[in-house]
């Protein structure tokens, strides 16, 4: 009788702890410690579900919404803290060429307010700054000259947390990407840049552990709070110069 008492308690104790590990984030560090995630393919089961719920939802967002697009970091933004009127399209894990699939497929865009994207830190796993940045140039060309844009610059990592493959990235591939964007973005009519992440980083240029849920890259509220901020100033920046435009014709 003790001996089974002891077996289903190992048998429970191992369970719980399988159960706890699928739970956390410890498998997904772990595969990026070793290098492992970058074996995983880059179009998911995932997107493609995700995708089919968007368009589902496409035919009925309202005129005059903010339509955000990312990665698993916008999925995670409380878009209606930013515009009330708003609708997120965030896809955990994609990239520039997930976008590029899909943003063509978004029919709202046509009657967006702005279009506000956020893209770029799952590439580095895949491919070099020059393809990133040719894909998010494509990306924005697909967006109507007439709807405003945002692009959102690429967020600073926790390289400590993220894996030796990685270190550097901040200071490297991160940055220079970003000053590429801004650089070419810029310039361009009803095209707008943001960059959060010298609100987000601490003394090493790392995100700060304050602002990221533990992961080393997903902002936590606080550091939602410091985005959504920014991005609200943007979009308001956005409709000053929408009214500037309309008092003067």
């Amino acid at each position: 009788m003790k001996k089974r008492i002891i077996l289903f308690y190992l048998v429970g104790i191992h369970l719980f702890l399988v159960v706890v590990l699928l739970k956390s984030n410890f498998i997904e560090r772990v595969e990026s410690k070793l290098g492992l995630d970058a074996d995983k393919p880059e179009i998911t089961e995932f997107f493609h579900t995700m995708l089919a719920y968007h368009l589902r939802m496409d035919g009925n967002v309202p005129e005059k919404s903010v339509i955000f697009i990312g990665d698993s970091i916008t999925q995670g933004l409380a878009v209606s803290a930013v515009a009330s009127l708003s609708v997120n399209y965030g896809i955990g894990g994609d990239t520039t060429v997930g976008v590029l699939r899909r943003i063509q497929d978004y029919a709202s865009i046509s009657k967006a307010r702005t279009v506000v994207i956020s893209i770029g830190i799952n590439d580095m796993k895949y491919r070099k700054n020059d393809e990133i940045f040719a894909n998010i140039k494509s990306i924005v060309e697909k967006i109507p000259q007439q709807i405003p844009l945002v692009f959102s610059a690429v967020l600073p990592i926790d390289e400590e947390l993220k894996g030796s493959e990685r270190r550097g990235w901040n200071a490297t591939r991160i940055k220079e990407l970003n000053s590429r964007i801004k650089t070419w973005i810029e310039p361009l009519n009803n095209r707008f840049f943001v960059d959060a992440g010298s609100s987000l980083i601490d003394e090493n240029g790392n995100l700060s552990d304050e602002f990221h849920i533990g992961d080393g890259i997903h902002l936590n509220s606080m550091g939602n709070a410091i985005w959504i901020g920014l991005l609200q100033g943007s979009l308001e920046d956005i409709q000053r110069d929408v009214a500037s435009g309309m008092a003067s014709r």
